[in-house]
């Protein structure tokens, strides 16, 4: 049983020399490795020599367990020299041959028992035995036989023992194992033993603090307890313990990792063995792959777990620190950690283990030739669950081995494209010449389907279109109707269609994914099997840049959002939800996902990906009428995948910077990055009509009308012919129609206005605001007004409000021209707070041109002296921020559900604090909080 130290001397003292029994008294004191056994029986013999009573020592080990009598000997040495003349002479070196354990040497057992009643006839008698479960068979027998056969109560037996397996087991049991044997077991220390031996040497406060963390390290054993406590002290170079609270936090080192190995040891051969098993393997969960590693019975596993748990070592089926794992590894061999390793790799393969544990072993220690058939697949295989992982580093170890274990040229190919695959989203400049020369392999069958379509969509936006394409459409013909493939390649007609529809070699995918062509899906009964995300993701992407925004898609896209995980094989469905979003003006949605969308590749360390999630946020935010934000996102694109890692689809970030920076007013930069070079192909996919229709942006802006006339057309004209004609994709009727304006042709400009106005429905969108703001333009100055009050309705709706200051800022103009020179003012400090807000440089100066703008309302607009305004209650500053927002008094009382009454109160009041005197001088900033959030 468990017994408290400082009790245990005394007790079994009591039981050894006081207690009055018949016949000889033994005491066995147990425990693990290194838990005080030796002390404890140190302590028991330094009291009996004080008592005076004869002490016979002996300690068994390992390395005598095989010569017969050696225990034997050593108690004889202890005898006086009259006695000794019939010890056992054992041989010293090792036996010419296996003594047979179940002979008895008779009259030697008789002379040993004649001895010890001749001794305690002289006096009282102790033996004391350390680690007995070393002794070797026949000196067990013999003392089982003398000890058996001794009547004197003058005759005590003590002995430590630890953990046995063997065939000395069942003499040791004969021997310890009697009704009258008291065994005391020792247990380790718990938190608060652990508590008072810091106190000892920390202090109080710090054995408080760090108790719980040094007992977790070391499971209480007072030997790794040690060698923890001297890790500290050896770390000072000079001076006391420092003792500042927290610099005494337990850190194994060398002394620990010694201590750990000397528990280790002392539970001889088969033990240690075990025991780098498990730092092998990394733990102790599976017996039968324990066995079989380390060649040794199961029994003999379980047994040696068991122990190393009540050393300490252990704690459930892992070592308690890293540092004893890494100990135990550093204790073998090179070549046989080498050996170890491949043997545990073949072990787990066997036995259907995760293929990442069988490359962690292979990965230790290259195969030597021949190599095995299993082992390059379980690499790949490997290489394929570290990738889903994000372990990148991990996977191209794999693939880099696997390609050094294989000569099969088919394989070597599969690993090739596995690499691109595994690279492409951290790196994908590294892996081109890699990419190009799969593009053979790819298009002739040599790859697989499954590695030769990734490989191909790669190729893609690398511009060579030709070979991809009839490389995807051999594969088409050779998929089975429902497979997987067939499925795979369904969405990537869909994605083709989407995104390069104007590519004569791909007219074919783009015919497949339309409505009615061949590979269209049918929507899903009840007893049919849901289509997949990658499907719903890019249906709905076709449907919005098709026929503009669709509610049912929308839902769709955020239900596919909602339930992905981003990992690089839902990549591209994630980004067609996300862009369905986007072209469905869903701005705000789509910016929450795509802000978590970053975050996510960010801590990925996936620069591709990152990339690409910058530039839709960066489409999001030029949408959305941020003008900053799309090109702080743009730019950060183009910083974490250079322009030529884009391939053919760079025409979108630059495109966004174009159109940012056009409405900027910095026609100079945009000038700049329209002189980059671009791929020709570009002009072929979706991403070039963005740059197109930005680039014709700049060159209206510019002064060079029909040159952005002809690209506008083209814009219009590649769109008709593509299928992508919608308000959603591109206004290029718009801009169309502004060019017009600008050359005198207000008919043609309202014809394209009123196109694009039938195109857009009713339905609040920030195209039909625009359109509103372009037709208001082509009408008579007394009609603009009521045009131009709706468009700012619909954009203040939408949220765009780039265009919105626009707007506004045409309003404006509109009053000045009937003689409405207060509605006119109001409308330009509503305009120059938005465009200033918006980043709109050019529009906001052209605006603080306007004559008649009041001091207050630039004070308003440059945030100068806003104490003021901070006085106002919230009451005050609602009914404040609707009445500059052009509401009248009884529109504010029934917005805000007060009285008229009140709402000239408020007022009053918000003159008095801000010290205005009129309705018309109220700040366009409190207007400006309403556009935001109304």
């Amino acid at each position: 049983m468990l017994v408290e130290r400082d009790q245990e001397i005394a007790r079994l003292n009591r039981l050894l020399f006081e207690d009055a029994r018949e016949g000889s008294r033994i005491a066995v004191i147990g425990g693990a490795v290194a838990s005080g056994k030796t002390a404890l029986l140190h302590a028991v013999t330094d009291t009996a020599g004080a008592r005076g009573v004869r002490v016979l020592p002996a300690v068994a080990s390992t390395s005598e367990q095989n010569f017969p009598y050696a225990l034997l000997d050593q108690l004889y040495q202890g005898m006086p020299a009259r006695l000794r003349h019939a010890r056992p002479r054992p041989v010293l070196d090792a036996p010419p041959h296996s003594y047979d354990p179940d002979q008895v040497d008779l009259p030697l057992l008789q002379e040993f028992h004649r001895t010890l009643e001749e001794l305690t006839d002289d006096a009282p008698l102790l033996i004391a035995i350390d680690d007995v479960q070393y002794a070797d068979l026949p000196s067990l027998r013999a003392l089982a036989y003398g000890i058996r056969r001794c009547r004197s109560e003058a005759l005590s037996v003590v002995a430590t023992r630890g953990a046995l397996t063997g065939p000395a087991a069942p003499a040791l049991d004969e021997l310890l194992h009697r009704p009258k044997v008291c065994h005391v077991r020792l247990a380790p220390l718990t938190v608060a033993g652990v508590t008072t031996l810091l106190t000892e040497e920390l202090g109080a406060a710090e054995a408080e603090r760090h108790a719980a963390a040094f007992h977790d390290l070391t499971g209480g054993n007072l030997l790794l307890l040690r060698g923890l406590l001297d890790d500290q002290f050896s770390r000072l170079t000079c001076g006391p313990l420092d003792t500042t609270p927290g610099t005494c936090a337990p850190a194994p080192g060398e002394l620990f990792r010694q201590a750990a190995l000397s528990c280790v040891y002392r539970g001889g051969p088969a033990h240690h063995r075990i025991a780098q098993g498990i730092a092998l393997l990394g733990d102790a969960s599976s017996t039968p792959l324990l066995s079989k590693l380390v060649a040794v019975e199961e029994r003999q596993v379980r047994h040696a777990v068991t122990a190393l748990t009540d050393v300490g070592l252990l704690r459930g089926a892992h070592f308690r620190s890293d540092e004893v794992r890494t100990v135990l590894l550093d204790d073998l061999p090179g070549d046989e950690l080498g050996t170890l390793h491949h043997r545990a790799a073949r072990l787990l393969n066997e036995e259907g283990a995760d293929p990442l544990d069988v490359a962690g072993h292979l990965l230790h220690h290259e195969p030597a030739e021949p190599v095995e058939e299993w082992i390059p697949q379980t690499l790949r295989d490997a290489a394929r669950h570290a990738v889903a992982a994000d372990r990148v580093e991990l996977a191209v170890n794999c693939l880099q081995l696997a390609q050094r274990c294989t000569t099969d040229e088919r394989e070597t190919l599969i690993l090739q494209a596995t690499m691109v695959e595994a690279m492409w989203p951290f790196n994908p400049l590294s892996q081109m010449r890699r990419l190009q020369s799969l593009a053979g392999p790819a298009g002739s069958g040599q790859l697989p389907p499954e590695y030769a379509v990734p490989v191909l969509l790669r190729l893609l936006t690398l511009g060579q279109t030709a070979e991809a394409a009839a490389a995807l459409g051999r594969i088409g013909r050779d998929a089975a109707p429902g497979s997987e493939l067939d499925t795979t390649l369904r969405t990537i007609d869909l994605a083709l269609a989407s995104t390069y529809p104007g590519s004569p070699e791909l007219r074919t995918f783009v015919e497949r994914a339309a409505p009615d062509g061949p590979r269209a899906g049918v929507p899903p009964t009840a007893e049919q099997t849901p289509e997949s995300p990658q499907l719903t993701a890019g249906k709905a992407l076709r449907t919005v840049l098709c026929h503009g925004a669709d509610d049912q898609a929308v839902q769709a896209v955020e239900r596919v959002l909602e339930t992905s995980r981003l990992t690089d094989a839902t990549l591209p469905t994630v980004q067609a939800a996300l862009q369905a979003l986007i072209y469905a003006d869903r701005l705000a949605t789509a910016a929450t996902w795509c802000d978590q969308l970053i975050e996510q590749s960010e801590r990925r360390g996936a620069t591709a990906v990152l990339a690409s999630f910058h530039t839709l946020r960066a489409q999001i935010a030029l949408r959305s009428g941020r003008l900053p934000d799309a090109v702080r996102y743009a730019e950060r694109a183009l910083e974490e995948l250079p322009a030529r890692g884009w391939g053919v689809t760079v025409g979108m970030p630059l495109a966004m910077l174009v159109g940012a920076h056009t409405a900027m007013g910095n026609h100079d930069t945009a000038a700049e990055i329209l002189a980059r070079p671009v791929p020709e192909e570009m002009f072929q996919n979706r991403y070039g009509l963005h740059y197109l229709y930005a680039r014709a942006c700049h060159q209206l802006a510019t002064g060079r009308q029909h040159a952005a006339l002809t690209d506008f057309r083209a814009c219009g004209e590649k769109m008709a012919a593509w299928g992508l004609d919608s308000p959603a994709t591109l206004a290029w009727r718009l801009g169309a129609a502004e060019t017009w304006l600008t050359l005198g042709s207000q008919e043609r400009a309202a014809r394209l206005a009123e196109e694009q106005l039938e195109q857009t429905g009713q339905a609040p969108s920030r195209t039909r605001g625009a359109a509103l703001r372009v037709l208001a333009a082509t009408r008579p100055p007394a009609e603009r007004p009521a045009l131009l009050e709706q468009a700012v309705s619909v954009l203040r709706a939408s949220g765009g409000w780039y265009e919105m200051a626009r707007a506004l800022a045409d309003l404006a103009e509109a009053h000045k021209q009937l003689g409405d020179l207060d509605s006119g003012r109001l409308m330009t400090r509503r305009a120059l707070w938005l465009a200033d807000s918006c980043g709109a440089e050019e529009l906001s100066r052209s605006l603080q041109r306007t004559p008649g703008r009041s001091a207050l309302s630039e004070a308003a607009r440059t945030g100068e002296d806003t104490t003021a305004f901070s006085e106002l209650s919230d009451a005050e500053s609602r009914v404040a921020a609707l009445a500059a927002s052009g509401y009248t008094n009884r529109e504010i009382a029934a917005k805000l559900y007060i009285t008229i009454s009140t709402v000239e109160q408020h007022l009053t009041r918000v003159y008095r604090k801000i010290n205005i005197s009129q309705r018309r001088d109220l700040p366009a900033s409190l207007e400006f909080d309403v556009a935001h959030t109304a």
